[in-house]
């Protein structure tokens, strides 16, 4: 009797490992066909997400810096959109340090009705070589008292401003960091209120 169990066991054992490896040699090809029958879900993307800082609904144009020479006068001509179907756009046009806005040409205003594009010319004159910013501000008011602002700056080319830029990266001290990656300190004062 203890003969006949130990066959049973060993008869069950056997019939256990048979059926395991039928399994596993046919568990790949089963796989295979029900994947080859699955047909993957076509994916479309959205475009791309672009973020737009909040204010007017106003678009200056891209174009080349102005050239000029120091001490002459140089002539900017902007040209903006915006998106309004009434209202006042006013332009203020200041210039950074070494760069002079001359005239009443510091300040535009333009009727937003009918009219999507603008012009505007603004003549500057700079004191040194070198690259200089004109900044401007758009103030579009759709509605009397709910103003909305957009902000640019034009790029200014004055003189030899290769040679004044090239000398100033010169001059920068860079220090190597922890990592390695070289960087220039900048000096700065926080002042918390």
């Amino acid at each position: 009797m203890r003969d006949n169990l130990r066959f049973s066991g060993l008869a069950a054992m056997a019939a256990g490992l048979l059926i395991t490896s039928c399994t596993q040699a046919t568990a790949p090809e089963a796989t295979q066909s029900v994947e080859a029958e699955v047909s993957k879900p076509k994916v479309t993307l959205a475009p791309p997400i672009t973020t737009v800082k909040p204010g007017a609904s106003v678009v200056f144009s891209d174009q080349d810096p102005v050239v000029m020479t120091r001490g002459n006068t140089g002539v900017v001509n902007i040209t903006l959109n915006e998106g309004y179907p009434s209202g006042t756009l006013t332009l203020v046009a200041t210039g950074e340090a070494g760069l002079s806005v001359l005239g009443g040409q510091a300040e535009a205003e333009f009727d937003m009705s009918g009219r999507t594009t603008h012009t505007w010319r603004v003549d500057v004159v700079a004191e040194a070589d070198g690259v200089h910013y004109l900044n401007l501000l758009a103030i579009a008011d759709p509605k009397a008292g709910e103003p909305q602002h957009r902000a640019h700056a034009m790029r200014v080319e004055v003189g030899n401003w290769k040679a004044v830029e090239d000398a100033r990266q010169a001059n920068k001290v860079f220090e190597a960091t922890p990592t390695g990656e070289m960087v220039v300190i900048l000096e700065a004062e926080e002042t918390i209120r």
